[in-house]
């Protein structure tokens, strides 16, 4: 039974990793991103106060259009914000990358 289990595991594993599996950019925001940064990226209401850059839509990185500035957040962390080189490939951080700068389409005047 433990040896099908590991078998199974190692499946699944080679299975995640092939072309065209990955979740789409929503999904992996919402699995990476949205605990803090809010389902459409306006930051926890909780923890806006201390970290105000939460609020993707406000973020002058964001609104600057810097990818490579996000491209490293996103990859290495910074302060309270872990880094995820380690936990998603090249091609899913591009794909945050993307859909984040997404949020500075948003009228600043019309963000409450």
């Amino acid at each position: 039974m433990r040896r099908a289990t590991v078998a199974l595991a190692a499946w699944l594993s080679v299975a995640a990793g092939c072309a065209g599996t990955d979740p789409s950019p929503q999904k992996l925001y919402q699995a990476f991103c949205a605990r803090c940064h809010g389902k459409s990226g306006e930051g926890d209401g909780k923890s806006l106060q201390l970290y105000p850059g939460l609020d993707l839509r406000r973020s002058p990185m964001i609104r600057s259009g810097d990818r490579e500035a996000v491209r490293r957040r996103i990859a290495e962390g910074e302060g309270p914000m872990p880094g995820f080189i380690h936990r998603l490939s090249p091609a899913q951080i591009e794909a945050l990358v993307e859909l984040s700068l997404r949020f500075s389409s948003q009228d600043p005047a019309t963000i409450p």
